[in-house]
């Protein structure tokens, strides 16, 4: 408690599995990169067309992007652009003051030089921090470092752009990628599902608890109308 209020910290692994024991088995796919995504109407439903890398074809009633790129580009939304900064990823082994071993890391593309970079960030960017950052740094996997371009979209293509398409529409990253200096990424994207979670829910009353893939058009250009200006 402080002067904003309540705090309520939540671990990402333990979010991540609650979610995933609501879901059927085998619903989820791991290592599944999509290809393409199509929007096709069917007996008069939008459906879309999902081809994965390994030749798998999904053909579902509804899909939404949270930081696929490829579902960014189906629905024509305009093309990502680069902040001019990038993040640096890591996997560091290393002793905290509490005096337990943690580990922190992850992936984007892997950097061109690990020992160039992982020199620069010591003799240059924490050398006026706690001795504990550098120490991190030092004992970083190299075989891990990793570098990417922070991305970002322009206001006017989510105020403007087409962020769905049949049944196809965007949230999270795909919708409004962030910047971490913003803090607003995460919740913007929790926010997103609420809504969603609504028109969808409101559809499926009018419907009388049945899905209709015809309605979920609309359904989700609501959402799409509610959010657009909230991310932008």
């Amino acid at each position: 408690m402080n002067e904003y209020g309540p705090r309520t910290s939540v671990h990402r692994k333990a979010l991540l599995e609650a979610l995933a024991d609501e879901l059927p088995k085998y619903t989820i796919r791991f290592s599944s990169k999509i290809v393409s995504i199509e929007a096709q109407t069917q007996q008069g439903s939008s459906v879309a067309v999902i081809c994965l890398s390994d030749g798998t074809v999904i053909k579902a009633k509804d899909v939404m992007g949270r930081g696929a790129l490829t579902l960014a580009r189906t629905c024509s939304t305009g093309e990502f652009r680069t902040t001019g900064r990038v993040q640096h990823g890591r996997v560091s082994s290393t002793s905290w003051p509490h005096g337990l071993n943690q580990e922190f890391g992850f992936s984007r593309k892997m950097a061109g030089n690990p020992q160039m970079m992982q020199k620069q960030v010591i003799e240059n960017y924490v050398k006026d921090f706690p001795p504990l950052l550098a120490d991190i740094v030092q004992h970083t996997d190299l075989s891990t470092l990793t570098w990417a371009p922070l991305m970002f979209r322009l206001p006017w293509d989510i105020v403007l752009g087409n962020l769905t398409k049949g049944n196809i529409t965007l949230a999270g990253d795909a919708m409004h990628p962030m910047t971490p200096d913003i803090a607003q990424g995460g919740c913007a994207a929790l926010e997103d599902a609420v809504v969603l979670r609504r028109h969808i829910g409101k559809m499926l009353a009018r419907d009388g608890g049945r899905l209709v893939p015809s309605n979920i058009p609309r359904a989700l250009d609501g959402y799409v109308k509610e959010r657009r200006w909230h991310v932008a």
